[in-house]
């Protein structure tokens, strides 16, 4: 009977951390999406970082359009200006551009996973532009090796926003945009435009009629 009472600690030790274990993992494997929430919190840090603004904007101002709850989980804090739409991702004191922006809303929604499971997460954001053609296009950002990767799929439609099924997925959807500001976006999902998906490692975005075609 004493020894079952000595190795009752050690179990229930065990059980802890595995149910930990578990829950860490979880939380890995979770997509989690947010919209542009405007505020002017932390903007003259960004700014002093950024080298080049584009010309003929003087007059612009820097937004951060981060949630505060998703800064506080991820680390990371995403800024857009006013006028230009020129968007920013800041991540351990350094500054990353998010997409191009001339002529269009530049960045409008925004995703936090894991997609290929390498421990580290990546910041996928969609964003429009276009000079006399409108087009909309997914990125990420990669916290593992601090790089910016922009998927080669444009939608000429209009504009995109990311969604989850709340099981792990990721996918854009075809959107309607209802914009106060340019920093003060809400996006509607419509029909499913592409999913990011993972293979070997390698993360990728397959639109919604390539899917359609290789099922059929």
């Amino acid at each position: 009977m004493k020894k079952r009472l000595l190795y009752l600690p050690l179990l229930l030790c065990l059980l802890f951390l595995t149910g930990c274990g578990q829950a860490g993992n979880e939380n890995l494997s979770a997509v989690e999406t947010f919209p542009l929430t405007p505020s002017r919190e932390g903007t003259e840090a960004v700014t002093a970082l950024i080298e080049k603004l584009p010309a003929g904007y003087e007059e612009d101002t820097c937004f951060n359009v981060t949630p505060e709850s998703i800064s506080e989980k991820y680390g990371f804090t995403i800024y857009k200006y006013d006028s230009s739409c020129a968007s920013f991702l800041m991540y351990e004191e350094a500054v990353y551009p998010l997409g191009e922006w001339f002529g269009g809303y530049g960045a409008t929604s925004f995703a936090v996973a894991d997609m290929n499971g390498d421990g580290e997460r990546e910041v996928y954001f969609t964003f429009s532009w276009g000079s006399g053609i409108h087009r909309s296009q997914i990125g990420y950002f990669d916290t593992a090796d601090k790089t910016v990767t922009v998927f080669d799929y444009s939608d000429y439609t209009g504009d995109m926003v990311l969604k989850t099924d709340g099981k792990g997925s990721l996918y854009a959807c075809h959107a309607v945009c209802d914009a106060s500001s340019f920093v003060d976006i809400q996006l509607t999902g419509e029909t499913k435009a592409a999913s990011i998906v993972c293979e070997s490692g390698l993360i990728s975005l397959v639109p919604e009629e390539a899917s359609s075609s290789t099922e059929g």
